[in-house]
């Protein structure tokens, strides 16, 4: 401080008039220190305490003067080195401070501008350099890849923003729903829907105690109805097997009566014995026809059914229509399912209602017999009418909340038991018009309802198990094809070939009754009961026999049409059952060509028949084999024999 002269002086001799130093001491103080040292005192001597500080400039300056004269060129090349590393270090504080850097062409104006601008202000000496700094017009590769990461993190957080914002949207939709229940709620009283779950408690309380005091009523009923047609079925069962057998014997004496009488007729007599066992067996066969039941026998079944219908109106004639009518029963659930819906799916509601309804839907179907009315009449019962409005709304509109599978579990569960019941009991295979409404409203449940489609529970599985029983039951012990000489059944008017011909086409019907169980009964029982049993066990003995009058093709072409299109579809060859067949009808042509030119309309006709029966069966190769035979391959290629599925 004494140096710079900065400090207020204890003498006189250095004060001005406006108190601070003056200038002529202060030029004059360098010069005079030395002489006046000797002269001053030693509290008016001025110590030297170090030497004066040079500023930046100053030392600038002093350096590149003596470095003109010094210099050798090795001391060149280093100060040139220093100079570059001087100005690579302003470059560098420029870069971190600026957001571009300038160019390194601008390193000499840089250098310049640092030493010419010392003694202006650090104002000045700032416009100055962001003049002389310059954008650069190409980057280094490390801008790019700083580029490259700001971008992806840039995606991310557009990314983060976009997930949040859908998030915030679902938090507003909750808390929108929150709002609007919790104003529900507050609008519904507390005491509201005490009132109502207890009423509902009450009603669900009363109803099953009414129900199982009805049931057993129901099930009287139910058995009795059940026993009067087993009783029935049963006792025409064995009149129509009576009735077969006493024929069977009947004719089977006259054929060994009429071998060893052979002599007798050829001599133009009969014998009285004969005769009488003619007449016997003719009015056994005109009184022999298909299963039906007697008007007095009709008669006397109806009025117990009428008596039993009579009964079951009485059951529930002290009841309430609120506990009797489906209609009313299901308005309770559909009021529990509109105003408390969480409840109501919690509660299992639509697994509870069919074991509930089944008391009254029974007493509802306790007279409905599935093998003579039809499926339109069991649509038009009340119960059903209610529980599908129940099921699927009005105009069948589906229901936001409803309970679609109902309808279906209350016929599986109520309605199919019955028909297996029937079908145990009444059903005979043999009848066509109770074959086609049993399995036409069996199809109709499956179409309809999906029954047969889903993974068989308990109830399906026991009428599949009925039905395969009943109709193994009828193949074993009802069918009977009997067999007699040549020579007999070569007379079509004898009484031996008007009965076995009644018998061959009693099997056949069955054979079609039992076609069109497809489907509906697994594939594997089918084919055993059609194909090893019905066709080769007995009716492949009739055709071969050759005795058929005129109906030979005609039973083949029935045979055919019986057998369910999915064994055939997409098949290439005969399947292995149908072997026996497709020999008969090969051997039935190769017969007709032997005997017969192709040029009668009536023998091509009946080739062409034939042809098409073993397309049918896709035996191509046993069609190949006869046209090139024959050479009668206009016939497969008009008539399309060998691509059968397109006809």
């Amino acid at each position: 401080m004494r140096a710079q002269m900065d400090f207020i002086p204890l003498g006189r001799e250095g004060h001005n008039s406006g108190g601070s130093i003056s200038n002529d001491y202060i030029r004059g103080s360098d010069e005079d220190r030395i002489g006046d040292d000797d002269e001053q005192d030693d509290h008016e001597r001025r110590i030297a305490f170090a030497p004066r500080l040079k500023n930046i400039r100053q030392r600038i300056l002093a350096k590149l003067e003596g470095s003109d004269d010094s210099l050798s060129s090795s001391d060149e090349r280093e100060q040139q080195l220093w100079e570059e590393t001087q100005l690579g270090k302003g470059v560098k504080r420029h870069l971190r401070v600026l957001p571009n850097f300038p160019h390194p062409c601008q390193s000499s104006a840089v250098s310049e501008s640092s030493t010419s601008s010392s003694g202006s202000t650090s104002r000045s000496r700032q416009k100055k350099r962001s003049k002389e700094v310059r954008i650069p017009k190409t980057f280094p590769p490390i801008v790019s890849v700083i580029k490259k990461k700001i971008v992806e993190r840039l995606d991310s957080l557009t990314e983060v923003h976009r997930t949040r914002q859908t998030e915030l949207r679902k938090l507003e939709a909750d808390i929108e729903w929150a709002q609007n229940s919790v104003e529900t709620l507050v609008e519904i009283s507390f005491e509201k829907r005490l009132h109502f779950f207890r009423s509902l408690a009450l009603f669900v309380h009363t109803l099953t105690e009414c129900l199982q005091e009805k049931v057993v009523e129901i099930n009287a009923l139910e058995l009795e109805l059940h026993v009067l047609l087993s009783e029935q079925w049963g006792a025409l069962l064995n009149r129509r097997r009576h009735k077969v057998t006493e024929q069977a014997d009947c004719l089977q004496h006259l054929s060994f009566s009429t071998d060893e009488q052979s002599g007798n007729r050829n001599n133009g007599t009969e014998t009285q014995w004969e005769i009488e066992t003619g007449v016997e067996c003719n009015k056994v066969v005109r009184v022999l026809e298909d299963t039906e039941v007697s008007e007095e026998e009709d008669e006397q079944l109806q009025k117990m059914k009428d008596d039993i219908l009579l009964r079951s109106q009485a059951v529930f004639s002290s009841v309430q229509d609120e506990f009797y009518d489906v209609k009313k029963i299901l308005s309770h659930f559909e009021e529990w399912r509109g105003s408390y819906t969480d409840s109501y799916h919690s509660a299992y509601i639509s697994f509870c209602l069919p074991k509930l309804l089944s008391p009254i839907i029974r007493h509802q179907l306790l007279v409905w017999n599935p093998l003579k009315d039809d499926s339109e009449a069991f649509e038009k019962l009340p119960w059903f009418t209610a529980v599908e409005t129940f099921c699927h709304g009005y105009g069948h509109e589906e229901l936001e909340h409803s309970d679609r599978q109902t309808l279906s579990d209350v016929v599986e569960k109520t309605v199919l038991p019955k028909i297996t019941a029937y079908v145990e009991l009444a059903w005979d295979p043999e009848s066509s018009h109770q074959s086609v409404c049993l399995f036409g409203f069996c199809h109709k449940l499956k179409e309809d309802f999906s029954i047969f489609d889903r993974k068989q529970s308990k109830p399906v599985k026991a009428f599949v198990e009925a039905v395969i029983s009943r109709l193994r039951s009828t193949v074993d012990e009802d069918v009977f094809i009997p067999l007699y000489p040549k020579k007999v059944l070569d007379d079509p008017s004898s009484p031996q070939c008007h009965f076995r011909d009644q018998q061959f086409w009693k099997a056949i019907k069955l054979f079609v009754n039992i076609g069109k169980w497809d489907l509906l009964l697994p594939e594997s029982a089918l084919k055993e009961l059609m194909l090893d049993k019905l066709l080769n066990r007995y009716l492949m003995i009739t055709l071969c026999s050759q005795t058929l009058h005129g109906n030979a093709v005609q039973a083949c072409r029935k045979v055919v049409d019986s057998l369910p299109l999915s064994w055939l579809k997409g098949e290439t060859e005969c399947l292995p059952q149908l072997q026996n067949f497709r020999n008969h009808l090969v051997q039935k042509i190769h017969t007709i060509f032997k005997q017969h030119s192709l040029e009668d309309p009536n023998t091509r006709s009946a080739v062409v028949e034939l042809l098409q029966i073993l397309s049918t069966i896709r035996c191509n190769d046993s069609i190949m084999a006869i046209a090139q035979k024959y050479q009668c391959e206009d016939v497969i290629y008009s008539h399309q024999l060998l691509n059968q599925e397109t006809v």
